[in-house]
């Protein structure tokens, strides 16, 4: 019977795992406005098709070992919304992420000969807030930003665990919580125009220091193509670590894939 719990709790703890690194995806810049003392403002949903992978452990769970596709992830995602917004006016600009996922998964096991079943149902909510000011530091043929800012997480995990024996009452368990951290971050942007409307992105940042997380950092390549002058399609590849542990919860993850968006300008 011990193994069947023990396989139902991996699977939980692989819910929980799944959300967090949602939630640390949800961190892209926005794509910077023209340069000028006319404020401007820039919206930009997005997508990343993220591969993860790496160990997690929270409290008593056993430490789960990870590698999901992105297809496993839409597999347990009810829903999720993730944007990211910028505000600038000159060199100074001001950007924003929110984010907010529900995911949800169960999992079952019986003995051999169905004497003893164990279920688990397991429902986690995330909520994300990125805060960060951005100063261009070099504006010529190519643009560079420094970049530096908190990034809060948040996370409500809801587990019942029901166990059979010989077909008689279930007994149930159930188990809820919260996590929440704050990472300070520093960071540097590059957009180098290439020519026709498309031009080249970096970014890179650092955080976490011991505050938050021990330390968390990505890296992201890619390419935007205006549109027009108020719609920028993007689209590159990112990857990004993070390791925290602290209070009996440990996340050590690296997650790399590509990423889509669409920036509206105004």
């Amino acid at each position: 019977m011990k193994v069947y719990i023990v396989n139902a709790r991996q699977r939980i703890s692989a819910l929980a795992l799944l959300l967090l690194t949602l939630a640390t995806f949800v961190g892209a810049p926005a794509r910077a406005a023209d340069s000028g003392d006319t404020l401007r403002y820039s919206i930009t949903p997005y997508l990343w098709a993220t591969r993860m992978k790496g160990d997690v452990k929270a409290g008593r769970l056993p430490e789960t070992s990870m590698d999901m596709k992105f297809s496993d992830i839409l597999d347990v995602l009810d829903f999720g919304f993730m944007t990211a917004v910028e505000i600038r006016k000159g060199r100074l600009g001001f950007l924003f992420d929110g984010m907010y996922m529900n995911v949800s998964d169960s999992a079952e096991a019986r003995s051999a000969d169905g004497a003893v079943s164990v279920s688990a149902e397991a429902e986690v909510k995330q909520t994300m807030l990125a805060f960060a000011a951005a100063w261009r530091v070099l504006e010529e043929r190519l643009s560079v930003d420094a970049v530096g800012g908190i990034r809060y997480n948040k996370i409500d995990v809801d587990v019942d665990i029901d166990a059979r024996l010989f077909g008689g009452p279930s007994g149930s368990v159930g188990r809820s919580g919260d996590k929440d951290w704050v990472d300070p971050y520093l960071g540097l942007r590059l957009i180098v125009p290439v020519a026709g409307g498309l031009s080249l992105v970096g970014y890179i940042d650092a955080g976490g220091f011991g505050v938050g997380s021990d330390f968390t950092w990505q890296g992201l390549a890619g390419l935007e193509y205006a549109l027009s002058e108020s719609f920028i399609a993007s689209f590159g590849y990112r990857y990004l670590k993070v390791d925290y542990d602290k209070d009996g919860f440990s996340y050590d993850m690296a997650n790399d894939g590509l990423y889509a968006g669409m920036t509206m300008a105004f």
